[in-house]
């Protein structure tokens, strides 16, 4: 657990399963804000006025920024978009010469569990399909597209068109396209 982690009230504090209150402490914790704004203020050449928790070893208290300097600042804690949150570093990280010695190789792995798989013969769980698009229309929306809107009977698919070419012949026909 890094010292962080430690410090932090969200790791140091459990909530009963049906406890209002903590919830309410919980959800407050994760809802708050990146920067405690009790700690901004203007300064009186127009700057912006950062107060520290604790002063630096030099006995400085305030940072002050300029509008465009705090953006930047708190711009920079934003994490790209599409990109992993969790990073490594030392000899974990991706491309470290020690990590084929501390990781285990795909190979190596599954040369280990071969005598493992072969002495327990357990038969392997099978993927379940993929729900097809009537199954999570009527999951989501409560409509089946396969109940007939007249007679109430069963549909069935009798064939699926792809082609671009086929479909639009197909909505022409039927006078749909405008």
């Amino acid at each position: 657990m890094c010292p962080s982690q430690r410090r932090s009230p969200a790791f140091r504090r459990r909530t009963a399963p049906r406890s209002r209150q903590g919830l309410e402490r919980l959800c407050r914790y994760g809802a708050r804000g990146a920067l405690a704004l009790e700690r901004l203020s203007r300064a009186q050449d127009g700057r912006i006025a950062w107060r520290m928790k604790r002063p630096l070893p030099d006995g400085t208290t305030h940072l002050l920024f300029t509008g465009l300097e705090l953006l930047r600042r708190v711009a920079s804690l934003v994490p790209a978009p599409r990109t992993n949150l969790t990073r490594f570093h030392g000899v974990f990280a991706p491309g470290a010469q020690q990590r084929p010695f501390l990781v285990p190789q795909a190979e190596e792995e599954e040369a280990s569990m071969a005598p493992q798989a072969a002495a327990s013969k357990e038969p392997l769980k099978e993927r379940r399909p993929r729900v097809d698009w009537a199954g999570l229309l009527r999951r989501t929306f409560d409509s089946d597209m396969f109940v007939c809107v007249r007679c109430g009977g069963r549909r069935r698919v009798l064939a699926s068109v792809k082609q671009a070419a086929g479909v639009r012949a197909i909505v022409e026909h039927l006078g749909l396209l405008r």
